[in-house]
């Protein structure tokens, strides 16, 4: 089928429910009409599932509302899974929930309690079987909810752990095997500029593809959702001919959290993946699964971010893409996180001791003048900030991320975020509140809800791509894509960490060779060592964490992903996994890149 794309939509009357015995389970990302909420489906694997966001900015977003149709009439115990995100000492993200025009009595979102879990919400009756549902935000400031459950069955226990994933598909009477999706040649999880990438090339050279894409569009840190514009110097190539498609996904005239959201050329990414007749999109599915057979993967299991269904997808090949490397590590592949010794790798830059220090992690902002004079207090949850130590500006730079060890980069993601959001807001108030003269005419106009990562896991190959090699610039014979960024790591700001010890969310950089150190790196880097079918693309390849700073940005991971898409190909035509290709097939490759 040409430019076959796969979506899942959820037919209702109301909302998508699951009733078992005397309970009543509703995922709230299903509502009907969400209102101002939106879905937030970053953190499933930290908290079981999407949800809803109300993401104001500080001004109450309009209800989520959606029709509920219950098994029978009668009393019923309530309970919301929210999070009070800023308990410091009680969070913002107030609401509440409304039920047939009665709100329950507790405010929910500001409990003082650190994680997600299940919150009472009284009893209600109910007369009649169809009633309506709102979540009725009160800040703007973040406020989420997961699901609601109804159950006549007072005493109950709700499950806060491992078991909500059991729960949640049985009372959802949702399947307890995976719909199967098919048998392919590669199957590309992670759809950001190395995956699409990756997918195009396979394509073009006859390979069936599935690409699965855990967001609604394409393009990774490189999409509208994030905002960082694809950059990094392909004039230089060993070989020319390598770049051709991530050229047709540069966007680097959007630049860094740019205001101009189509510069970041969504519609153009899915509209180039879809003239592909070899390739079936699947979007809105998450990867959380990995079935496989000895040390190759047999298929992978995606999570549907809109029905909660699963799917199951089978090939001979598999590239992770995903930017966390996570189809490899559940897979059992070899990797890293954070920072290796120096007498592990012999790199000058390297620290005495392993540490899990990495790149931090960050969130676009723009403010706007419009002209009409406006406040934003400052709240207790916020980030304090003084007249000794703020920053003047209206809009976020590069150098505004958190983690570097203080949080795991995969872990702790929502927290990540969220102590971004508690940087920004905390900054935008003290100017609001301390400089009107200045910045009270200017308007907090985009924050980005989803974050954009550096670092993570890196899946470890036949070769560990090491800081002595590109600064050595040593020769391999596979030598194939070509970087030209130099050395480019973030470190806490030590200004910052001394006013914030332990919750940096400001760094600097070490990068003295920008755009000025020519280096080609090898194929041996894009494939794991010990997972015989499955290749890396992006920034979760074999590379110690130095090595790391000069390989990460797009234009390269794009190339990283023509690469595999190559080295697929002469897999599926030999009969062989990526290994062989440069063992026995490497002449081969060089005809591809040519």
């Amino acid at each position: 089928m040409k430019g076959k794309i796969i979506l899942f939509v959820l037919f209702l009357i109301g909302v998508a429910l699951g009733s078992k015995g005397q309970g009543l389970l509703i995922e709230t990302e299903q509502f009907q009409e969400k209102g101002g909420w939106l879905v937030d489906a970053q953190f499933v694997d930290q908290m079981g599932s999407p949800y809803l966001l109300a993401h104001g900015l500080g001004e109450p977003v309009d209800d989520a509302v959606t029709q509920v149709i219950f098994p029978e009439k009668g009393h019923y115990k309530v309970w919301v899974r929210t999070k009070d995100w800023a308990p410091f000492p009680v969070g913002p993200g107030k609401f509440k929930v409304i039920i047939d025009g009665k709100p329950l009595k507790p405010v929910f979102g500001a409990n003082g309690e650190k994680g997600w879990r299940w919150y009472e919400g009284g009893t209600i009756h109910v007369s009649k079987r169809e009633i309506e549902i709102r979540l009725h935000d009160l800040t703007g400031f973040e406020g989420r909810c997961d699901a609601i459950y109804f159950s006549k069955d007072p005493d109950v226990t709700l499950p806060d752990d491992c078991n909500l994933d059991k729960f949640r598909k049985t009372a959802l009477s949702l399947s307890q095997t995976p719909r199967n999706e098919g048998t392919y040649d590669l199957v590309v999880v992670g759809g950001g500029v190395a995956g699409i990438c990756a997918a195009i090339q396979a394509a073009r050279l006859g390979v069936r593809v599935a690409l699965i894409n855990n967001r609604p569009v394409l393009g990774g840190n490189s999409s509208s959702e994030i905002r960082v514009g694809t950059v990094g110097d392909m004039t230089q190539n060993k070989y020319p001919k390598l770049g051709q498609i991530v050229r047709l996904l540069d966007n680097s005239i959007a630049g860094l959290g740019g205001r101009n959201e189509k510069e970041y050329g969504d519609q153009q990414k899915l509209e180039l993946v879809l003239k592909e007749k070899n390739i079936s999109l699947f979007s809105n599915m998450h990867v959380n699964r990995v079935i496989c057979e000895g040390t190759r993967i047999k298929s992978v299991i995606a999570l549907n971010l809109n029905t909660l269904e699963e799917h199951s997808f089978s090939a001979r090949l598999f590239s992770d893409c995903t930017g966390d490397g996570m189809v490899g590590v559940l897979a059992g592949a070899d990797y890293r996180y954070g920072r290796e010794s120096k007498a592990e790798t012999g790199e000058a830059d390297a620290p005495e001791k392993p540490d899990s220090l990495t790149m931090g992690t960050s969130n676009q902002w723009y403010a706007t003048n419009i002209n009409e004079f406006s406040s934003f207090p400052i709240e207790d949850w916020m980030l304090p900030f003084t007249d000794d130590y703020h920053f003047d500006i209206t809009h976020s730079e590069w150098n505004w991320e958190t983690g570097f060890g203080n949080f795991h980069t995969i872990r702790h993601a929502e927290e990540i975020r969220d102590h971004n959001f508690r940087a920004i807001y905390g900054n935008w108030a003290y100017l609001k509140t301390h400089k009107p003269e200045q910045y009270g005419t200017y308007k907090l106009d985009y924050l980005a809800h989803n974050a954009g990562k550096r670092e993570s896991n890196r899946i470890l190959g036949d070769l560990i791509l090491s800081q002595q090699d590109v600064v050595g610039k040593k020769e391999y014979p596979d030598a194939v894509i070509t970087t030209t960024w130099g050395i480019d790591l973030h470190y806490p700001d030590p200004e910052n960490s001394k006013r914030f010890p332990k919750q940096e969310f400001v760094a600097y950089a070490v990068h003295p060779d920008k755009l000025n150190d020519v280096y080609t790196f090898p194929y041996r880097c894009l494939y794991s060592r010990n997972i015989d079918n499955l290749f890396m693309a992006g920034r979760n390849i074999s590379v110690t964490h130095i090595a790391l700073g000069t390989v990460r940005v797009q234009h390269c991971t794009g190339m990283m992903g023509e690469v595999v898409g190559m080295a697929a190909s002469i897999c599926i035509k030999r009969n062989c996994f990526p290994r062989k290709v440069y063992t026995s097939y490497w002449n081969e490759m060089i005809r591809l890149l040519e």
